[in-house]
């Protein structure tokens, strides 16, 4: 097995409220956009496909066509047909951007995100609708929202529970034979401080529910694991970047 982790552009965000509500008001921050590669004897798995740098274009938003999961997937020698699974965490658009490149994937979503993407309450601001639009067509397998699901049934890759950031927001367990296990946490912990302070990320669906997920990601943390955080620019040091992997 081999777990890459793709840089997919940056995001410059004029205040880190943003992503710690009622702190740091006024500090401006860089923040990373992830993808990840699993190649896993059984099958390619992405999880988060990040934005479409051609259509997707934001005035904050620093990101090159060559920095598309599908151009950097090649660049490593890999197809975007060949995926088996893409695994999203949530579907807000710097995660689901790059989902149209696997047609013939099959996307592991709770089914209550899917629900929450396609008829969002007029309040939620976190979805964008042309994005979305264009996941409609795609094969989805939609999981319940408590449920722990091995994808390859021999505990290497697992989608667990991590609701709060959305209602259906789904973190990723991978063991690896050398490198241990690795928790991509997606916005669940967008950065650090959301673990060490206890504070929600930003565009928090359940306030409540994002601490009790961050108590679990503390525990597997306290066990040796490694937390991939969604958004933390400080931690891109400390970690293999592609092409680069974890095995």
């Amino acid at each position: 097995m081999k777990l890459y982790v793709i840089e997919g552009g940056r995001a410059h965000l004029p205040d880190l409220s943003h992503l710690t509500p009622d702190r740091n008001v006024g500090t401006p921050v860089t923040i990373p956009m992830l993808m990840f590669l699993i190649d896993h004897p059984k099958g390619l798995v992405v999880v988060d496909t990040g934005v479409d740098t051609v259509t997707d274009c934001d005035p904050f938003l620093e990101a090159t066509p060559e920095q598309r999961i599908d151009a950097q997937m090649k660049r490593l020698g890999y197809e975007p047909d060949d995926v088996k699974y893409v695994i999203l965490t949530h579907m807000h658009i710097d995660h689901v951007g790059g989902a149209p490149f696997f047609p013939n994937a099959t996307f592991i979503v709770r089914r209550s995100e899917l629900r929450a993407a396609w008829w969002p309450d007029a309040y939620d601001h976190g979805y964008d609708f042309e994005s979305i639009l264009k996941t409609r067509e795609l094969r989805f397998r939609q999981l319940a929202d408590d449920e722990t699901f091995d994808v390859f049934l021999d505990g290497t890759v697992l989608c667990f529970d991590s609701r709060g950031h959305t209602e259906g927001h789904q973190s990723v367990l991978v063991d690896l034979p050398k490198s241990g296990k690795i928790v991509l946490t997606g916005d669940a912990v967008q950065v650090a401080e959301n673990l060490t302070a206890r504070v929600p990320p930003g565009v928090c669906w359940n306030s409540q529910l994002a601490v009790q997920a961050m108590e679990r990601f503390e525990h597997l943390q306290d066990e040796g694991a490694l937390l991939i955080f969604g958004h933390e620019l400080a931690q891109l040091d400390t970690l293999l970047l592609s092409p680069e992997y974890y095995e």
